[in-house]
């Protein structure tokens, strides 16, 4: 088997078959391991998605995740935050509705007036939903390096094409000009699209480049995910007490330098200091930036399309909330790829429902 990136899904991919005792994996990586969105994202995770198979695969992600987590090498750092949504007039409603369906999964939050949340300058109501979180992803993504590196050829190259004959997947063909026998599970991220439609197939992936950054030192009290609505920034304390976050700014389809800009970096932090009391005049320490692998329905891919050619699967397209599904989506498609054994969710998730028209409508991307 050829698993086409290393990053957290790719790794987890290969974590699942060596415990099933596969022992012929190749894995092949561009850049370094990590170098994609497993590398560069905010490390939070979340049960409350706009879509109930969204919120499905969540509740059983979420948990799958920490469970594995005393499997791994090093301590990921899981703990529960909290998301904090700040609502205005144009989402109340929809927040009543969303707190409805929540509740029928046992994961209802609450509405709250802004000022229980002492470092807010804000007024107004709030949504507290208290069973999210935080994690690591450096740890998770090292802990299942650390356990298949030894056992599985990591092969750094760039792939050229995927060859395909008479319906079937033949191998990979590398820039080295090296030719990698077996099937092929592409787990590229924001490149899957692209890796795809080289070999004559169409799978809606698109980058979408994302900000982030972090400011210096301040003293612990944003322990929730705070989502601004009205203005799309979110930010959160680290452990270490820098703010961390972002904002949801129209930024262009299509891969660019992973660069930052400084009008988005101002606008963070000017948001930041007129949202957390003792914020005024904080400082930028660093940030960076990343793509957000997007479908047309901002829910993830998984799995084959029954017209793809025969051994040919894919794992991506999170659209912003990857690395906290990765453990479990290494796990069902390692029982896919080895085990001819289909989890509901390679169904929901599918490549053709593009084709059949039966998208998964998600709007809570953050």
């Amino acid at each position: 088997m050829i698993i086409i990136g290393a990053g957290g899904h790719g790794l987890s991919l290969a974590y699942h078959l060596k415990e099933k005792g596969i022992s012929e994996v190749t894995i092949i990586e561009s850049h370094r391991v990590g170098y994609g969105s497993s590398g560069r994202n905010a490390s939070r995770y979340r049960y409350h998605f706009y879509n109930k198979d969204n919120v499905r695969f969540a509740l059983d992600g979420i948990n799958y995740l920490k469970r594995i987590k005393n499997k791994l090498k090093y301590n990921p750092f899981i703990y529960t935050t909290g998301y904090l949504w700040l609502l205005d007039e144009r989402n109340k409603e929809l927040f009543k509705s969303l707190d409805s369906m929540w509740k029928s999964f046992g994961i209802g939050g609450k509405f709250m007036d802004c000022s229980n949340f002492g470092f807010l300058k804000r007024e107004g109501e709030c949504y507290f939903a208290p069973q999210d979180g935080a994690f690591h992803h450096d740890y998770i993504l090292y802990s299942l390096f650390e356990e298949i590196k030894d056992s599985y050829n990591i092969l750094y190259d760039q792939v050229d094409r995927i060859q395909i004959s008479s319906g079937k997947v033949k191998g990979v063909r590398l820039s080295s000009g090296k030719f990698i026998q077996g099937d092929v599970i592409v787990t590229a991220g924001a490149w899957s699209g692209k890796l795809l439609q080289n070999a004559g197939i169409n799978v809606p992936i698109e980058p979408e480049k994302r900000e982030i950054f972090i400011t210096e030192d301040l003293k612990f009290r944003v322990k929730p995910l705070v989502i601004d609505l009205s203005s799309g920034v979110y930010f959160s304390h680290t452990l270490k007490g820098e703010i961390i976050g972002g904002i949801d700014l129209e930024y262009p389809r299509g891969f660019s330098d992973f660069s930052i800009s400084l009008s988005s970096l101002l606008k963070f932090r000017m948001y930041v200091a007129n949202l957390v009391k003792g914020a005024e005049g904080i400082g930028i320490l660093r940030g960076w930036s990343g793509y957000y692998e997007m479908t047309p329905d901002h829910s993830h891919i998984m799995g084959y399309s029954e017209n793809w050619p025969e051994g040919l699967y894919i794992d991506s397209g999170y659209s912003g909330h990857g690395m906290m599904f990765s453990p479990y989506s290494g796990k069902i498609m390692a029982d896919l790829v080895a085990d001819n054994r289909k989890s509901e969710f390679i169904d929901i998730f599918s490549p053709s429902r593009f084709e059949s028209g039966k998208t998964i409508d998600e709007k809570m991307v953050i």
